[in-house]
C-alpha cells in the first residue's frame, strides 16, 4: 500500500507525499491520511526506493537497538523484493555464498585506495 499524506509546509501550502508503508499502517494511523493500492510496476519501483530509504536509516543508526530495528526493516524490504521477483531467499543466499567463495567477506576490513597523479 502507498500513503498519500497531505502535509502543510511553513507557508501554509500542501503537498502530496507518496510512500510505501507496511500492510497494517492504514488501520493503525488515525489521522486523515489516504491510502491507495499500487500497480505492480509502481510497487516494484516503490520497493527499490524503500530499500534505499531503509539502508540510509541503517547508516544513520546511532545505537545498537536502533541498528537492530533498522536492519530488520531493511531485511523486510529485501524479502518483499525477493517475493515480488519470484526469487527465493535460498537462491539469493546461494549466490551470496558463491560470492564469498570467489571474493571473500568483509571481515578483513579492507578499503581500496586509488591514487591518481595529475600531470
Amino acid at each position: 500500500m502507498c500513503g498519500k499524506i497531505l502535509l502543510h509546509n511553513v507557508l501554509g501550502g500542501t503537498y502530496n507525499m507518496r510512500k510505501l508503508v507496511r500492510d497494517k499502517i492504514p488501520t493503525i494511523i488515525n489521522d486523515d491520511s489516504k491510502f491507495e493500492v499500487l500497480s505492480n510496476d509502481d510497487y516494484r519501483l516503490s520497493l527499490r526506493e524503500k530499500v534505499v530509504e531503509e539502508a540510509t536509516e541503517v547508516k544513520a543508526a546511532t545505537t545498537r537497538a536502533n541498528l537492530v530495528e533498522e536492519l530488520g526493516d531493511l531485511e523486510e524490504v529485501i524479502r518483499a523484493i525477493l517475493d515480488d521477483a519470484s526469487i527465493t531467499y535460498e537462491e539469493m543466499d546461494s549466490l551470496r555464498h558463491a560470492k564469498i567463495n570467489q571474493k571473500g567477506k568483509f571481515t578483513e576490513k579492507f578499503a581500496m585506495m586509488n591514487t591518481k597523479e595529475e600531470s
